[in-house]
């Protein structure tokens, strides 16, 4: 009988990939069932709110990205060893989970205009990655980390959305804190042999014409 955790979701990265990291990093064996778009709106999964991802282990099931998150954290140690660091990665998490809903509305829906995209963008986003940048360096110790002297569920969060910037245009340029932490984050020896994983879906996420993979 397999007794390894199981993680449900599409065969892109999207919401599930920084749940593969942290198990990655953490060095938990799991199974993925990976579904396509096309199996998913022919006979969508009986799922918890009827969306994914879903992670299963033992007798619980674990709908949406941060209850699994947070689940691994508390379970590995991975939510802060102060208050405050408990409290920064849970904002850097949520604040970075808001930035990521504002992408998905706008690139991932085929109604939205280009003008709007174009307006995000130019307007929109440099506010929200400054904002975002700020915080950052408001961590005390300087480690590196979005909380404290160590690796939180705050920064799975943030290198996720951090890396789609890294790999679909040069916004980072303007933004050398999240420039530097993103390659910090990815230079830790169990996120690099994730980062270059030929099991690692190659795909960023849904886009309203197909899937959308990062540039060369």
């Amino acid at each position: 009988m397999d007794t390894k955790p199981t993680l449900v979701y599409f065969d892109i990265r999207g919401r599930a990939e920084p749940i593969r990291m942290m198990l990655s990093f953490l060095g938990v064996e799991f199974t993925e069932t990976q579904i396509t778009q096309a199996q998913w709106e022919a006979a969508p999964l009986a799922t918890p709110f009827g969306r994914m991802p879903v992670y299963r282990e033992g007798p619980l099931e674990i709908p949406e990205t941060f209850a699994i998150m947070n689940y691994l954290g508390r379970k590995h140690n991975l939510c802060g060893t102060r208050e405050v660091d408990r409290v920064r990665s849970d904002v850097t998490a949520e604040a970075w989970r808001d930035y990521g809903n504002r992408i998905a509305n706008l690139f991932g829906a085929k109604s939205t205009s280009d003008e709007a995209r174009k307006n995000f963008l130019i307007e929109e986003q440099p506010s929200l990655l400054a904002d975002l940048e700020t915080y950052y360096l408001q961590n005390e110790p300087r480690s590196g980390y979005w909380a404290g002297a160590s690796i939180t569920v705050g920064d799975f969060a943030a290198f996720h959305m951090i890396e789609g910037l890294a790999q679909s245009s040069n916004t980072l340029a303007n933004f050398p804190a999240l420039l530097a932490f993103y390659e910090f984050f990815a230079a830790q020896p169990a996120i690099k042999a994730y980062l270059q994983s030929p099991q690692r879906p190659a795909a960023l996420f849904h886009g309203p014409d197909g899937k959308i993979y990062p540039q060369d």
